[in-house]
């Protein structure tokens, strides 16, 4: 083996491809020491059950693997790591690897089936003879074997715990099935805790772990557990610590390419970046980057959406597809922490599938003080936000695209005309953009039984995520001096497009009472264009009120003011505002 390099700073080939934590560290790729944290799991909390949920490519696959050869007792390949020089022992113990990651698992018998394989192949490399034929029992003789062995009892590490649930969640039948086969099994590891030294499981959700919540020996969830926040990803500090020696030649090349400005300093860059890639946060001290973006960010030298592409998963495209409003414009406030832990397979709530996919993350903890039954207690509550400029470009056009299938021709319409159509003011161009964009998607299959979806917020998160996928900079809810625009669109670096919209349903109280105002209508064409009138006008008189514009001209940008009325996908009008 190569002697191991002690000065992480000399550190240069980046892991970009999944690696065993020996490769890393015996051909000198980076590796971000992590082993304080697993130190405190082990030595200072004593915890034996261990879950951690994190998003999709944040090093959970990596962790596991460095906990693996700390049990394997090898020093020298942490050697010059924290935990090398605490008075950890280093002591050995065998390790059982499950990966729940099985392809072609069509019913549960398939996924039993592959736990069995799993613990007879594992049975058979400890030369241990396995007799029983329940994967429970299984387990216990598997785990009783090893302890008599060894003299020590094994270790269990579990990585994507919930995979057989969520890759079938679009089939609410097969994925209960299998998360009573996982229930089961992994009820098995507690109830044979007295022949296990530690359990460490990990996954992206939280409804595949009835299991975890119930029962003798609980797993102790440490996802938001304060001092193990930057377990995964990489904090601030890290990012100065591990890659600072980097930043002048990315400073360099982003300055030749004008991605950045010609006097910008290596502080500017890591703020940019910090807006790019940051904002993950666990409630710890520190917020969390992306490491799957940090990595490629510094490897091509270039920002771009990395992380998106890869940490897309498939029971997130299947819940949007069923619900596509819950996701395009979730409710952000007042989660308490046991909804953001609810497992009900036939109500997952879009805000914690979100969050713990990665999509949205904690913006601030607030405790209210509730007074029931004379006695007063403390409940904690969360509100959301995207974490960074990475996941707010992406994600609701991803979901977009996923969720409404339109067809890319008039995608690129938006994308090549509605630039030059905002600029000169152009209501008719404007509205045909628009018009022909929501008339190429499918709404109708999304509306659930009884339930009218269309709706101002519906459309708001429609136009919003048809900008977004159309490769505009957008932001939605922006605040103004009184109040808060639908829409703002970054139109160039100095030009800035405020808009607000106003629904007009055909059948609702609202068409009812605009009619009612303007007169009896003679016809359903003059009905309709007294709505769309009287819609235009109230979103005028909102810009105006509210001051939208003000902000952006403070900042010495222009601003276009438009106001955008829509009733159902085929009929869409623009005014704009002439200040």
């Amino acid at each position: 083996m190569q002697e191991l390099n002690e000065n992480i700073m000399e550190l240069d080939k980046l892991p970009l491809t999944d690696r065993s934590f020996r490769d890393i560290r015996e051909n000198n790729y980076l590796y971000i020491d992590k082993t304080e944290y697993i130190y405190k799991i082990l030595n200072v909390f004593n915890y034996n059950c261990c879950f951690l949920s994190r998003p999709r490519r944040f090093g959970k696959t990596l962790l596991l693997k460095t906990i693996n050869a700390l049990f394997q007792g090898d020093r020298k390949l942490f050697s010059g790591l924290w935990i090398d020089k605490s008075d950890y022992q280093f002591e050995k113990h065998p390790v059982l690897n499950f990966n729940m990651a099985y392809s072609e698992i069509y019913t549960k018998d398939d996924l039993i089936s592959r736990i069995k394989t799993d613990l007879r192949n594992a049975g058979d490399l400890e030369e241990i003879k396995i007799n029983a034929t329940s994967y429970g029992e299984m387990l216990g003789e598997l785990l009783k074997g090893i302890s008599l062995k060894y003299g020590v009892d094994a270790v269990i590490l579990v990585d994507e715990y919930d995979a057989p649930v969520a890759r079938n969640i679009s089939d609410r039948t097969l994925a209960a099935a299998n998360r009573d086969v996982l229930h089961d099994f992994y009820q098995s590891m507690k109830t044979n805790i007295d022949s296990i030294h530690f359990v460490f499981v990990t996954g992206i959700t939280r409804f595949a772990m009835s299991s975890f919540d119930s029962g003798p020996n609980n797993f102790m969830d440490i996802s938001l557990q304060p001092e193990l926040a930057g377990i995964c990803g990489f904090t601030p500090r890290e990012l100065d610590n591990y890659f600072g020696d980097r930043m002048e030649q990315i400073l360099q090349k982003l300055k030749d390419d004008e991605a950045v400005a010609a006097n910008a300093d290596v502080d500017d860059l890591k703020k940019i970046i910090f807006d790019w890639y940051d904002g993950y946060n666990w409630l710890g001290p520190e917020h969390v980057l992306n490491p799957y973006s940090i990595l490629y960010f510094f490897a091509r030298k270039e920002f771009d959406a990395y992380w998106p592409v890869s940490g897309y998963t498939s029971h997130l495209r299947a819940l949007v597809r069923e619900n596509p409003q819950k996701f395009l414009q979730p409710r952000l406030d007042s989660y308490t922490s046991a909804e953001l832990g609810i497992s009900h397979l036939d109500n997952l709530k879009p805000v914690p599938v979100l969050f713990h996919s990665g999509y949205l993350t904690i913006d601030r903890k607030i405790s209210n003080n509730i007074r029931s039954e004379g006695r007063t207690k403390v409940v904690k509550t969360f509100t959301f936000r995207t974490p960074n400029w990475e996941v707010e470009q992406n994600f609701r056009a991803s979901l977009f695209k996923d969720a409404f299938a339109p067809e890319e021709s008039y995608l690129s319409a938006l994308t090549e005309l509605l630039p030059e159509a905002l600029l000169e003011k152009n209501s008719e161009n404007v509205s045909d953009l628009l018009h022909d964009l929501l008339s190429s998607i499918s709404f109708g299959q999304h509306a659930s039984s009884g339930q009218r979806i269309f709706s101002e917020k519906y459309y708001h998160s429609i136009i919003h995520a048809s900008l977004l996928a159309a490769g505009f900079e957008v932001y939605s809810q922006g605040s103004g001096a009184h109040g808060m625009s639908d829409i703002t669109l970054f139109l160039t670096d100095r030009v800035r497009v405020v808009i607000e919209l106003k629904y007009c349903s055909a059948d609702s109280d609202v068409s009812d009472y605009y009619s009612s105002q303007a007169g009896k209508a003679q016809s359903e064409n003059e009905r309709s264009a007294k709505e769309f009138t009287a819609a235009l006008d109230r979103a005028e008189k909102q810009i105006i009120a509210n001051d939208y514009a003000g902000p952006y001209r403070a900042n010495r940008c222009e601003v276009i003011c438009m106001a955008l009325a829509l009733r159902g996908r085929d009929e869409v009008k623009v005014r704009f505002l002439d200040l």
